[in-house]
């Protein structure tokens, strides 16, 4: 595993200094008079009341006493300050969240200071009012109106800002709620299949009040019983805003409004109040052949003997949240923990245990052409998915459609660290869980959904880390090139077209939920595997280590960089599409059973104990990096610091979640993606895009757990809280002083950041690092400034130029934090994982290892700095 010649070095405790400032903050937008902007926003408060006035109609002689209240939707050009301590000043208005908003076209008064034609940046405010509310907010209005410098009360001053900036204000409608949900589309295909009854999720807003929440869930049910339906499950999390309902109604209740876009304000259930968004269910489904299909082309491993099981009594440090594995498999021997409180495994026979045994094969053995010896802890495995019948009439591993995703993955994970009922914790040494599951219906657009938010507080809350797939599209890919054109064009260019076609869908290649995940590692897949496989009567589309077709596209939350990690997924296949047009050729994703691809365990059709087969996807590319995590956690257990003490286990998590990442680069693929899709007018911001596809890039584990004697890796780890910052000292190496050897500078910062549901800025702790002196100036890759925007800040430097120094001098590396979103609560903890590496095979090598590790040993600290530590740069 590790050379104990030249083992992982760790930094002295850091120095503490307060954090660095930070700058920034474009131009403020032009913005209308108060006079005009008493034109524009008269008639909408005059809607506003007239909506409330017909609510309070509908509700009359209501049982449940509600009173009439409505989502006031407040859209601005630009942001306000303080505006949600301003909320909680009028009585009657209860904050619900922000969102960002773009490409707002400039008119009516605003534009960009410096570009009128520009579009405009914003936020969207979401706050529930009732009446009294409501007339108070146009009082203010009206007084703001007639005399701008009118004094507030206090706390109300904010609102002023508001006005000004205010662009719309509305209620929250029926298209806000179907709004790219594809709920229509869901039950339309079910209608066609002759489903009577549909499940829906039915998101509501989260309020404070748990009276106000079980008002609202009892108002809904009255809403579902008119269609005939019922409510089959909810779930309530205050922490991340998450109220949600299952709900089943009668599609023959409603199939006549289905058939027009047109009526579908006339279905009341949509126009509930209460709902804020309304889906499909999750589908996190995997197809399974029946046992009547056709014969699976497998290989059969002929050994003389089973491997030795793992130590039983070692704890397992990796969760599987996934389908039911065929434990007895031969390869599985010993290797995985199954906690099945559902039952799910009586409802599932061997041959329909596909997934959740691929992914297990993968984390414990690893590809099996690789001939890897498998983990020396078993896996613990919680079984969320279940063989099922969908309505399309194909058979899947599914989650229940009598279950919210969110919540069955909640409770698995508060099962692991609390227990259940009297029950203790299930596993509470778990700190790696392995997610390689998401919702075809729910592609990331703008909004954090509910299965995000519940990784993100739940990695917080019991420092964990999700490793989380970024789904798979495997939607046809069209070329607008003749089918001559392409067959003689070379593997260069056939690049290009594919590449270009994907980048062109991007829209409809996004991340999948919960992929957008702020605080867990999301995982795409590279076109690589180990099979050795050629494959016949099909294309292979691109070169080994290219990002797959079918892996998908970034960015998340805030445009943070994702996927952060591409790990080998096994090359996808093309087929072209047999009814070919004169102008462009189609291709179509196919697998074979036979490869290439990723050999894995499998129960095959009929559940035999040791067949296996060929796969790829996102999935596998997410196991294979919870295997790695598993190294990383084996590795930080056995590092100790200069003055021989272990790391402590708190920190294991933020320093595995550097680890994975700390090994990414673009390499050729950059190269690749130039190609193809560099222009003239992306070319200012070209690093930025091609993330979305490369992410941090192709991770490569090897490199990170080996050092050299030209390569020396060191790790520091500490707790930071708003205001702070920790200066971590790197001894130079002597020998480098005045040497023109090319050297690269890696740098890797992870933590765990609270998170607040309500706000758009959302992650609570932001931290970043700068670095002192300049023996490495030149930044390849990813753009600095999207490093920063999610938790994981991953930055490569080079340079060639001889630098003078004295032995003695160091390089600082600080890290800073501050809050964003909310206080920070308590210290966040983070891990920081630096390698200096020179060019191997020169003439006169530079000991960088030995001489880094000699000077890494205590020293006195004095309150002097050199020279370099004083030259700190963002």
């Amino acid at each position: 595993m590790e050379d104990v010649s030249h083992p992982i070095l760790v930094f002295t405790p850091p120095i503490r200094t307060e954090r660095n400032k930070k700058t920034g903050g474009g131009p403020r937008p032009k913005i209308p008079e108060a006079t005009q902007q008493g034109k524009r926003l008269e008639p909408q408060f005059r809607r506003l009341q007239e909506a409330l006035d017909r609510r309070r109609v509908a509700l009359q002689g209501n049982s449940l006493g509600l009173e009439p209240e409505q989502v006031l939707v407040i859209e601005t050009v630009g942001s306000i300050s303080d505006f949600i301590k301003s909320v909680a000043k009028v009585t009657g208005l209860e904050w619900l969240g922000e969102y960002q908003l773009s490409n707002i076209p400039p008119s009516e008064g605003f534009a960009d200071a410096d570009d009128p034609s520009k579009a405009l940046l914003g936020r969207l405010f979401l706050v529930m009012s009732d009446t009294q509310a409501l007339n108070q907010l146009k009082s203010l209005f009206d007084s703001w109106q007639k005399n701008p410098d009118v004094p507030f009360a206090t706390g109300l001053a904010p609102l002023k800002q508001a006005f000004r900036h205010l662009h719309r204000i509305r209620h929250w409608d029926v298209e806000d709620r179907l709004h790219e949900t594809d709920l229509l589309e869901d039950w339309n295909e079910r209608l066609k299949h002759g489903q009577e009854n549909v499940r829906f999720e039915a998101e509501l807003w989260c309020r404070e009040s748990v009276l106000r929440r079980t008002l609202a869930e009892t108002h809904l049910s009255q809403r579902v019983e008119v269609l005939g339906g019922r409510i089959v499950s909810r779930c309530v999390i205050p922490e991340i805003a998450y109220h949600a309902v299952l709900g089943q109604i009668d599609i023959r209740q409603i199939a006549n409004l289905l058939r027009t876009p047109e009526s579908r304000s006339e279905i009341t259930l949509f126009r509930c109040d209460e709902i804020m968004f309304m889906r499909p269910v999750g589908q996190c489904a995997f197809p399974i052949e029946e046992e009547d299909g056709p014969q699976m082309r497998t290989q059969t491993r002929q050994k003389g003997g089973l491997d030795p099981p793992s130590s039983p009594h070692r704890s397992p440090v990796v969760a599987l949240l996934d389908g039911m594995p065929l434990t007895r498999h031969r390869l599985l021997h010993g290797q995985v923990i199954v906690d099945d409180p559902d039952d799910y495994g009586a409802d599932s026979q061997a041959h329909e245990r596909v997934h959740g045994t691929s992914m297990a094969s993968l984390i414990c053995r690893d590809e099996l052409d690789s001939n890897q010896l498998p983990l020396s802890v078993p896996i613990y495995v919680r079984p969320i998915l279940k063989a099922r019948r969908g309505f399309d009439g194909q058979f899947h591993e599914a989650i229940p459609e009598d279950v919210l995703p969110t919540d069955v993955v909640h409770q698995s994970v508060v099962r692991l660290f609390e227990g259940e009922g009297d029950e203790p914790p299930v596993a509470p040494s778990v700190r790696i869980v392995n997610l390689s599951v998401c919702d075809a219906w729910r592609p990331f657009i703008r909004e954090m959904s509910s299965w995000a938010r519940l990784l993100d507080w739940l990695a917080w809350k019991y420092n964990i880390l999700f490793l989380v797939s970024a789904g798979n599209h495997f939607d046809k890919i069209t070329l607008n090139v003749p089918t001559t054109s392409f067959a003689r064009t070379a593997l260069s260019g056939r690049q290009r077209l594919l590449i270009s076609a994907l980048a062109a869908d991007t829209r409809n290649r996004r991340l999948l939920a919960p992929a957008e995940t702020l605080n867990g590692l999301t995982v795409g897949s590279t076109h690589a595997d180990k099979s050795g496989v050629v494959p016949k009567n099909l294309i292979d589309p691109l070169s080994s280590g290219l990002p797959s077709i079918l892996t998908a596209h970034g960015p998340g939350y805030r445009r943070a960089i994702k996927p952060e990690v591409l790990l080998p997924g096994g090359r996808q296949l093309l087929s072209e599409d047999p009814i070919p047009t004169a102008e462009s050729v189609s291709f179509i994703p196919y697998s074979s059973p036979s490869g290439p691809g990723q050999r894995v365990a499998t129960p095959g059709r009929s559940g035999a104990l040791n067949e296996e087969v060929y796969c790829s996807g996102t999935s596998n590319a997410t196991a294979l990096a919870s295997r790695g995590a598993y190294r990383f956690h084996e590795l930080i257990a056995a590092v100790q610091d200069p003055l021989g003490k272990l790391i402590p286990d708190e920190y294991y998590v933020v320093l595995i979640k550097g680890l994975l990442v700390h090994g990414s680069h673009w390499g050729v693929a950059f190269d690749v993606y130039v190609d193809a899709l560099k222009n003239s007018k992306n070319s200012r911001t070209f690093r930025d895009y091609v993330a979305r596809f490369l992410g941090y890039g192709p991770t490569e584990f090897a490199s990170v757990i080996t050092c050299t004697e030209q390569r020396v890796t060191v790790l520091g780890f500490g707790k930071i809280s708003d205001g702070e910052g920790a200066e971590f000292s790197l001894p130079l190496p002597p020998s480098l002083s005045s040497v023109s050897e090319k050297r690269r500078l890696t740098i890797t910062l992870a933590w765990m950041s609270p998170i607040n549901s309500r706000r758009q800025d959302y992650r609570v702790a932001h931290l970043w690092f700068s670095v002192s002196d300049d023996l490495a100036k030149e930044r390849k890759w990813a753009d600095s400034r999207a490093t920063q925007r999610g938790t994981v800040q991953h930055e490569v430097l080079e340079d060639t130029r001889a630098v003078d120094f004295r032995d003695g001098d160091d390089m600082v590396i600080k890290v800073n934090c501050r809050k964003e979103a909310g206080e920070i609560i308590r210290p966040v903890r983070f891990g920081l994982i630096v390698t200096l590496e020179v060019s191997e095979g020169s003439l006169f090598p530079v000991p960088v290892y030995q001489e880094i590790r000699q000077r890494l040993s205590p020293r006195i600290r004095t309150g002097a700095r050199t020279a370099s530590q004083t030259r700190l740069r963002e």
